[in-house]
C-alpha cells in the first residue's frame, strides 16, 4: 500500500484552512448583515437592537477583534455610499444632493479650503438663515470661504423646503446622522473635530442640534440667533466648546435677551465645573441682526472632542417628537416611555466613573430641568473599555443609590458589533456592555 505522509499532511492542512476560512467568512457575513440592517432601519429604531451571536473575547486580543469589526463596518458602508470628494472651495462650485426620508431632496455644497496633506481636516456643518433658500445657500457658502479656519472641509446644506424652514425636524435629523456616520469613516476628516455653525435660523438650528448631538462634536457656533435654553439644554454642552454671538440691538424674538441668558447660564456652569463648559458668548456692541461672523470658526477650530469623558451629565430630550437612543457611551435598550409635551418629558443622566465604580443616577424632569425626581423606569446599557474601568478587576455598578453589580466583566464580540452600529464612531467601539433593567413598581 502506497502511503504518502507529505501528501496527507498537505491535505489535512488545506482542509483545516478551508474550514476555518469558511467559518470566518460566514461569521463576517453575519456581522455585515447586522450592519446593513442597522443602516437601513436606523432612522426608525429608537432602541438598541441586540446582536445575537455571542462570542467571548480574550483580554489580550480584543483590540484585533475591534479592528476586524470596524473594518467590516467600513466595508458595508463603502458598499452602500460614501461622502463625495470635496471640491476646492470657489465662488462657483458644483453641488451634491441627498434624497431624504419624508422630505424633499437636500442639495448641499461639499468643499475644502486649503490642502490637508497627510493630516485630517476639521469638518463644519454650516447652516444658512431663513429667506429665499437659493440666495441664503449661496451667501452662506460665500461667508464660509472667508472664515480663517483653513485647512477645513465644509458641508453646507440647502433647506429642503421653505414650507418647513427648520434644521431640526426629523427628516433632516436623519440626514445629519447619515453625515456623522460617513464622516467618521472618511480618511480626510478628523472624527474629533466636527463642528456645527449657523446664522440666524441656522443659528437656532446649530444650537438645538449641538445639544442633541453633542457627543459627536468638538464644538458649535450659532450666530445672530439665541434659542430659548429649554430647546437646547446647556448641560449637554459639557465637554464641548460653545460659541454664541448676537448683536446688542438684535431684539427680534428676544435674540439679544436670550443670548444674555445663555451667557449667564454658561458662566455659572463653568464656575461650578471648571474646564468643562468652555464658552464664548458675545453680545456684539452696536450691532443688529447683521454681525461680524468671521470670529466664530477660528475660535472653535482650536478645540478637539473628548469622545469618552468620565463625568457625564446630559439630558435625553425630544426634538420634533423624537428622542435619541444613545448619548456618549449610554444606549437605550427600550424606548423612553415619555412623549414631547408631557409635564415631564426629558430624562437626565448623571454618570461618574471613579476607579472601578460606576455611579449612575437618572431623573425625569420638566423642560426647564427644575422639577425633577429620580426615575427608574428605564432599560439601558453602559458600554465600557479600559478608558473607563480596569477590565482585569471587578466593576461595581451603583444605580440610583443601590448596588446592582460587583463582579469582573466578560468581554464579547457582540458588544463591539452593537456599539459600532449604535455610535458609528471609531472612538466608541466597546468590548463590554453593562445592561441595567428598570426597577418595576
Amino acid at each position: 500500500m502506497n502511503f504518502n505522509i507529505n501528501g496527507l499532511l498537505l491535505f489535512l492542512l488545506c482542509s483545516t484552512s478551508l474550514s476555518v476560512n469558511g467559518q470566518s467568512k460566514a461569521h463576517n457575513e453575519q456581522i455585515e448583515s447586522y450592519f446593513e440592517q442597522r443602516i437601513e432601519n436606523g432612522h426608525a429604531e429608537n432602541q438598541l437592537i441586540p446582536y445575537t451571536n455571542k462570542r467571548g473575547l480574550a483580554a489580550k486580543n480584543w483590540q484585533s477583534a475591534k479592528s476586524n469589526v470596524w473594518a467590516l463596518w467600513k466595508t458595508v458602508n463603502n458598499r452602500i455610499e460614501q461622502l463625495p470628494t470635496p471640491v476646492q472651495g470657489t465662488a462657483e462650485m458644483s453641488t451634491n444632493q441627498w434624497e431624504l426620508i419624508g422630505e424633499e431632496p437636500m442639495p448641499f455644497y461639499y468643499f475644502k479650503k486649503g490642502e490637508t496633506g497627510i493630516n485630517k481636516a476639521p469638518l463644519f456643518l454650516n447652516l444658512h438663515g431663513s429667506g429665499p433658500k437659493a440666495i441664503e445657500f449661496k451667501n452662506t457658502a460665500a461667508w464660509a470661504l472667508r472664515y480663517q479656519d483653513s485647512p477645513s472641509i465644509y458641508f453646507i446644506p440647502q433647506i429642503p423646503s421653505e414650507r418647513r424652514y427648520r434644521w431640526w425636524l426629523k427628516p433632516v435629523q436623519y440626514a445629519w446622522e447619515r453625515m456623522f456616520r460617513l464622516a467618521m469613516l472618511d480618511e480626510k476628516i478628523d472624527p474629533n473635530k466636527i463642528f456645527i455653525t449657523g446664522i440666524s435660523e441656522g443659528g437656532y438650528g446649530s444650537q438645538r442640534l449641538g445639544a442633541f448631538y453633542a457627543d459627536y462634536l468638538a464644538g458649535i457656533g450659532p450666530m445672530a440667533g439665541g434659542e430659548p435654553l429649554r430647546n437646547a439644554p446647556p448641560v449637554n454642552f459639557k465637554h464641548i466648546a460653545f460659541s454664541l454671538q448676537t448683536g446688542e440691538n438684535d431684539r427680534m424674538f428676544g435674540r439679544n435677551t436670550l443670548t444674555k441668558a445663555a451667557k449667564d447660564t454658561f458662566d455659572i456652569l463653568e464656575a461650578k465645573y471648571p474646564g468643562s463648559y468652555k464658552h464664548q458668548v458675545i453680545i456684539q456692541a452696536g450691532k443688529g441682526h447683521g454681525i461680524d461672523y468671521t470670529t466664530t470658526t477660528p475660535w472653535l477650530v482650536k478645540f478637539t472632542r473628548n469622545a469618552t469623558p468620565t463625568d457625564l451629565h446630559f439630558v435625553f430630550f425630544p426634538m420634533d417628537g423624537r428622542y435619541r437612543k444613545t448619548f456618549y457611551n449610554i444606549a437605550l435598550n427600550s424606548p423612553i416611555k415619555l412623549k414631547e409635551g408631557d409635564k415631564k418629558d426629558r430624562v437626565i443622566f448623571d454618570v461618574k466613573f471613579n476607579q472601578n465604580t460606576v455611579m449612575v443616577e437618572t431623573y425625569v424632569a420638566d423642560a426647564e430641568l427644575k422639577d425633577k425626581c429620580l426615575y427608574d423606569d428605564l432599560d439601558f446599557s453602559i458600554f465600557l473599555d479600559e478608558r473607563y474601568v480596569d477590565l482585569n478587576k471587578k466593576v461595581k455598578l451603583i444605580y440610583n443609590g443601590r448596588q446592582i453589580l460587583n463582579k469582573k466583566l466578560k468581554l464579547d464580540e457582540a458588544s463591539l458589533v452593537e456599539s459600532t452600529a449604535l455610535f458609528a464612531d471609531p472612538e466608541r467601539v466597546f468590548p463590554v456592555k453593562l445592561s441595567v433593567e428598570a426597577k418595576r413598581k
